[in-house]
C-alpha cells in the first residue's frame, strides 16, 4: 500500500522541470544501452507457486528495441534459458506524437513498457525448446546521466509454452508456465552517434 501511494503521489505531483526538457531524457547522448539485472520471482505450477532465481542482460537502441537473455533457475520446475527481442513501442510514439507528460518518472515508466517473444531453451537434458512470451514494466530508482545510467526495478512476466503437441491436444502444466518476477538492474550507457539523425533544425549549435 505504501509503494503504491507513493507511485500515485509521484504522478500526481507538478513536474519540478514542466514542458523544460526535451522528452529523450539522455537517450540519445549515450543511445546504447546495457541492462545487467538479477532477482527473484515465482513460476505456477499445477496451481503453485514455486519460487526461483533470475537473471537477465539486455542490449537496446534508443531503448526503442534490442535483445534480451534471460535465465531462470526453479528447484521443481526447472532452468530455462530465453532468448528474444524486446520491443517498446511507447518510447517512439509518444516522443514523436509529443504526449509526455513532462513529468521525469512517469515518462520514463510509461516508455519502459516492454514486449518480448523469442525462443525458451529448457536446461531438462531433452533439449527441449519453446515458445516464450513476456511483458513488464521498470521503476526508476536512481539516474546518474552517466556511462552508469541508473537504478530501476522491473517487474514482469513470462509465458514459457514447450508443449510440442500444443496444436492437437490440450497443453499439459509442466509444459506451459507462467513466471513472474522482479530483478534490480543497472543499466549503462555507451555513447552512440544517434543525435546525427536529428534534422537540422532540432541540433544545438
Amino acid at each position: 500500500m505504501v509503494g503504491a501511494a507513493l507511485i500515485l503521489s509521484t504522478f500526481c505531483a507538478p513536474a519540478r522541470a514542466q514542458r523544460t526538457g526535451d522528452g529523450l531524457y539522455g537517450r540519445w547522448d549515450r543511445g546504447l544501452t546495457l541492462a545487467l539485472g538479477a532477482g527473484a520471482g515465482a513460476t505456477w505450477l499445477d496451481g503453485n507457486a514455486d519460487p526461483n532465481v533470475v537473471g537477465e542482460a539486455r542490449f537496446l537502441v534508443a531503448d526503442a528495441a534490442g535483445v534480451a537473455l534471460s535465465g531462470r533457475w526453479g528447484p521443481d520446475s526447472g532452468q530455462h534459458l530465453f532468448v528474444g527481442v524486446d520491443l517498446r513501442p511507447l518510447f517512439p510514439a509518444l516522443f514523436f506524437l509529443y504526449k509526455q507528460t513532462w513529468n521525469e518518472f512517469a515518462d520514463l515508466l510509461l516508455q519502459s513498457i516492454f514486449f518480448e517473444i523469442g525462443p525458451a531453451f529448457l536446461l531438462d537434458g531433452d533439449r527441449s525448446v519453446g515458445l516464450g512470451v513476456g511483458f513488464g514494466f521498470g521503476l526508476p530508482l536512481y539516474r546518474p546521466l552517466t556511462t552508469v545510467r541508473g537504478l530501476w526495478l522491473r517487474i514482469a512476466t513470462r509465458y514459457v509454452n514447450a508443449d510440442p503437441a500444443y496444436r492437437n491436444t490440450q497443453p499439459t502444466t509442466d509444459r506451459t508456465r507462467w513466471t513472474l518476477y522482479a530483478t534490480f538492474v543497472v543499466r549503462l550507457g555507451f555513447h552512440s552517434k544517434l543525435s546525427r539523425w536529428e534534422p537540422p533544425r532540432y541540433r544545438h549549435r
